[in-house]
């Protein structure tokens, strides 16, 4: 990584045997911003515990596009959470609304609650608020309610006081 060899550490991330050098290469190709290869890797990975290792590195090189699209696509519902998570550690253009829609259009109470944790990680209060004035379901208005309880945001208190009118 030091020596700027993206290639060779690509080839240690495809093809090493001992698992603890493989995502050690993982994790520098993150750090190197191998968005390409990342992606590579994680079309061709099996693993459930090496993908979201990827997703990391994803994170890490702040390949928030990539994140983005595991995060609406990734049939796994493990992998589309931590993606979904990783997403709320960013505070790139387009993350957002991203997860504003990712919440809109999926069924999943868990994928719901993934979107409202990493709302609240982006501090983002008028996201949250969005969400709770869209929301039907008690339980996640619920959740949604209590993220914004704790939030130091005219946004969150504004909501708050027209709950209690």
């Amino acid at each position: 990584m030091t020596a700027g060899d993206k290639d060779r550490l690509f080839a240690a991330a495809k093809s090493e045997s001992d698992a603890s050098l493989r995502s050690e290469a993982i994790r520098q190709l993150g750090v190197m911003h191998a968005s390409g290869e990342l992606a590579q890797l994680y079309q061709s990975e099996s693993a459930v515990e090496i993908k979201k290792s990827i997703l990391q590195s994803m994170f890490v090189g702040g390949d928030s596009d990539k994140l983005i699209d595991l995060a609406k696509n990734e049939k796994d519902p493990e992998l589309r959470k931590s993606a979904i998570r990783n997403l709320g550690l960013m505070k790139r253009p387009g993350t957002s609304e991203a997860l504003t829609g990712i919440y809109a259009s999926d069924a999943s109470a868990d994928v719901k609650k993934a979107v409202i944790n990493a709302l609240f990680l982006q501090n983002n209060a008028t996201g949250l608020v969005t969400l709770a004035r869209g929301e039907k379901n008690v339980e996640l208005k619920k959740e949604i309610v209590s993220k914004l309880s704790v939030m130091k945001s005219k946004e969150a208190t504004d909501y708050l006081m027209e709950l209690l009118k």
